[in-house]
């Protein structure tokens, strides 16, 4: 996994604390993303299994607005997106800056800025070029649209910001008296935002406040971008390793040129284990192989580094909430 593709812990946490307060059944979802929940809590989570557990709990409250209220919850944490735009000089400054953030702050969407006639526009799209579900883009814009009126503070006015979802009938007014904008009919979906209020003065900034946060910002995300790229180069390293069948900590370390130790010192660095590194590499690798019918799971198995099948569908069954032949046959159904 890049660095384009991992999320911040941070807002995992946040998205975790706002289904456990709906009342959403957590340890399954616990357990699509990989966490523990008695281990420590990794650095970040790979996007996709975050999409997973988004999916499992949006199907649980299904025609709830859930994913709006999300959007809400998130828009109303002090997340690095949120700082910047209520210091910028106004939201053509803030909100370029803080978009460079926005995997720490809204969600699985990379937002994207255009202009048209009369206002600029805001759109959700992803950083590694899938496509976000409808509940994905709400969540998105409908932080987008509360951290931009929030960045307005005692300036807003009516005709600022204006949102447009796609969603069935009747639902735009109770998305407008959530958000407090107005929400309305759209095929695409996307925050407006006028060209007074993209150029207003913000009478709260604070020009060394923003530079600060930004330069803090900054130096984060370079340490988290040089930690994944050290966990993709170890992942990589560890998935041929499985497939050579030499996968100690000592034949790890020999293709980094490093020792033992400092190995061990960088994983520490990087808030995992060798253990909890190589589950993860043998996981990505199954979830490949197991794809080929070609292949009997039992040499999956051994392919990944266990000696007996029974101990890799025991691991599978953790790792998805099915056995192999069960998800090899819902996958061959679903194409």
């Amino acid at each position: 996994m890049g660095p384009t593709v991992q999320v911040d812990i941070v807002l995992v946490q946040h998205l975790l604390n706002f289904w456990d307060s709906q009342g959403a059944d957590i340890a399954p979802v616990l357990m699509l993303l990989g966490i523990s929940g008695s281990g420590p809590l990794p650095p970040w989570v790979a996007a996709d299994k975050l999409r997973e557990a988004q999916n499992r709990v949006e199907q649980e409250f299904a025609g709830t607005l859930l994913a709006a209220r999300s959007g809400r919850y998130l828009a109303e944490r002090d997340l690095p997106m949120a700082r910047l735009m209520r210091q910028a000089e106004n939201l053509a400054q803030g909100i370029p800056a803080a978009l460079r953030f926005s995997h720490r702050s809204i969600g699985l969407a990379r937002v994207y800025i255009d202009s048209a006639d009369d206002c600029v526009l805001l759109r959700a799209g992803t950083a590694d070029g899938g496509c976000l579900t409808s509940s994905e883009c709400q969540q998105a814009m409908s932080a987008m649209a509360l951290l931009c009126r929030d960045a307005l503070g005692n300036s807003y006015r009516q005709g600022d910001i204006c949102v447009r979802f796609s969603c069935s009938d009747g639902k735009h007014d109770a998305l407008t008296r959530l958000l407090e904008v107005p929400v309305t009919a759209g095929e695409r979906c996307q925050v407006e935002i006028s060209s007074d209020a993209w150029v207003r003065i913000n009478p709260n900034h604070h020009t060394h406040s923003f530079t600060n946060t930004l330069r803090e910002l900054e130096l984060k995300e370079k340490k988290l971008n040089e930690h994944l790229t050290l966990y993709t180069e170890l992942r990589e390293i560890i998935e041929k390793c499985l497939l050579r069948r030499h996968v100690s900590q000592e034949d790890v370390a020999g293709q980094l040129g490093i020792s033992v130790r400092n190995l061990q010192r960088r994983l520490k660095a990087l808030g995992t284990t060798y253990q909890i590194l190589l589950d993860e590499s043998r996981q990505v690798l199954a979830m490949k192989l197991i794809q080929d019918h070609a292949i009997p799971l039992y040499e999956i198995a051994y392919m990944v580094g266990y000696a007996e099948p029974s101990a890799f569908y025991k691991a599978f069954k953790r790792w998805t909430g099915a056995t192999p032949g069960d998800y090899r046959t819902h996958i061959t159904a679903s194409v």
